[in-house]
């Protein structure tokens, strides 16, 4: 079950991982899953489906986003945020490349996947602000 104030990844990590360049690179976002896949991978494949390109930005004012074309986009600041919160991120884009919008049918899906998600979403909204350096 998640909890409201998961753990905040290390600042240090964060920053070397930034540092290294693994925050950018395709594999890296969001990071690996205990079994060695990255977790937009893991996502894709769950939904049957697939993602055409995939970056990491700056964003002021969204965690992510997805295309009609199948383009990801994750904010770097993900990298700062708990695993659960990530994770609920990642899926909500995911579920994107299903259903274009936040119909019933998306949320449910999303629920799916990530069934304690509203906790995440709760998080990010009181605590997003806090995702600097």
């Amino acid at each position: 079950m998640h909890a409201l104030a998961p753990r905040l990844r290390a600042q240090d990590e964060v920053a070397a991982e930034v540092r290294d360049g693994r925050a950018a690179r395709r594999d890296g976002v969001a990071h690996r899953l205990p079994g060695g896949q990255p977790r937009l991978d893991a996502a894709v494949a769950a939904l049957g489906t697939s993602y055409a390109k995939l970056t990491i930005r700056n964003q002021r004012t969204r965690w992510g986003s997805c295309s009609s074309t199948g383009a990801m986009s994750f904010n770097w600041r993900l990298l700062l945020a708990p695993e659960s919160v990530l994770d609920y991120v990642v899926w909500h884009e995911a579920c994107h490349l299903r259903v274009m919008d936040h119909s019933p049918d998306f949320w449910a899906l999303v629920r799916r996947h990530c069934p304690d998600y509203e906790d995440d979403r709760r998080w990010l909204r009181a605590k997003g602000n806090t995702l600097v350096f």
